[in-house]
């Protein structure tokens, strides 16, 4: 996993800027005992002990997308846990729903325990577990929970790639409707959506936001991503389609299938800006962002391109708040939070889109297979 920023100082109180690859910034603090140090594959770290006097918790100044964590070492009788948004989290649900990517490296194995905590692999041959949230979060933390007090592991953090926004339709997208193409600022709750594969599900709730340009200037993220006519393959979409950043997008190919083992994959549109017809779009003076939530996560039929509803994973609902789904977003009841949701298809993320990406680029190959 390649980090474009890490946290080089976990010292209680300490407060910094993580940068991302596209130039975006977000603040960040530091509390709890564990104090800075390096260690084997790790550039700047935390120590969480295993009797669990050691811990760390790192608040970011606004929901971070793309957050990531880098453990290495521990052993089977002192595990530790990792705390999202101020609750521990359980590792396994969470990488069960897609919500967070795991991956490791070195000689000895990384394990996640039954009651989602972690622990497994060595200092000495350098191993490490990696994770990355698919999902905004605000804050970050790890402690120990063993017997042992002599047993140091060492933690990691920093940003894969960060986004600031969720899944957004903009205004003047044309859904495919029980009616026809209805343009997303004209449905309204109950109606019926016709899915890109041929079923039909039901809106359960539309927040939406509109985005001036001061709102554009004061914060760049906003600026949504561009998808000309043609861009996906095989005509699609049929016109231009805008959407926000982190909006996924389903592709399709023979290097998707080899890569993936699977037919079919959810990337961010990010991810896709510097393909032909793909860019972000800093044009706009003013826009407005719509999200629709169906039944379940489904793919639509937007401008006759498969594109994703609104995704509520188990975690990704407890991040819903002003600054993500706007003031909308608090009308959210128990209920609708409530809805369980599984992801359509497998998200796309981590070394094997970052291979995706590579060999497209490489072999010049259309991104949709459906038509």
């Amino acid at each position: 996993m390649a980090y474009s920023n890490v946290i080089n100082d976990f010292s209680n109180g300490a407060t910094g800027t993580l940068t991302d690859v596209n130039g975006d910034t977000v603040g960040y603090s530091v509390s709890g005992t564990s104090p800075n140090t390096n260690w084997m594959g790790l550039v700047g770290g935390a120590r969480v002990n295993g009797d669990g006097t050691q811990s760390f918790t790192l608040t970011f100044d606004q929901p971070v997308f793309g957050a990531a964590m880098r453990f290495s070492g521990s052993d089977a009788s002192e595990p530790y846990f990792i705390e999202v948004n101020g609750s521990t989290v359980d590792l396994n649900v969470l990488i069960a729903n897609g919500d967070v990517t795991f991956a490791q490296s070195g000689a000895s194995t990384h394990v996640i325990r039954p009651d989602g905590g972690l622990n497994g692999g060595h200092h000495s041959d350098g191993s490490i577990a990696d994770f990355v949230f698919n999902f905004p979060v605000t804050s970050l933390g790890a402690y120990g929970s063993g017997a042992n007090a002599g047993n140091w592991d060492f933690v990691e953090v920093g940003i894969e790639d960060t986004s600031f926004d969720v899944v957004c339709f903009t205004n003047g997208t044309k859904i495919s409707s029980g009616t026809g193409q209805s343009k997303v600022e004209d449905l309204k709750v109950g109606d019926v959506l016709k899915t890109f594969f041929g079923g039909s599900t039901v809106i359960r709730w539309i927040g939406s936001r509109a985005i001036s340009k001061q709102d554009f200037l004061h914060n760049k993220k906003l600026y949504p991503v561009r998808i000309c006519k043609g861009a996906l393959g095989h005509e699609m979409p049929s016109n231009d389609i805008v959407v926000s950043r982190q909006h996924r997008v389903v592709v399709s190919s023979r290097i998707v299938d080899r890569v993936f083992g699977t037919s079919a994959v959810l990337v961010p549109a990010i991810k896709l800006v510097g393909f032909p017809g793909i860019s972000i779009d800093k044009t706009l003076e003013s826009l407005t962002y719509f999200h629709v939530l169906c039944d379940d996560h489904v793919v639509l039929n937007a401008e006759d391109a498969p594109l994703e509803s609104l995704f509520l994973g188990k975690r990704a609902v407890q991040t819903l708040d002003a600054e993500i789904l706007l003031p909308e977003s608090m009308a959210l009841s128990e209920e609708l939070l409530s809805i369980p949701q599984s992801p359509a298809l497998p998200f796309a993320s981590g070394p094997k889109l970052r291979k995706l990406l590579l060999r497209h680029k490489k072999n010049n190959r259309n991104w949709s297979g459906y038509r």
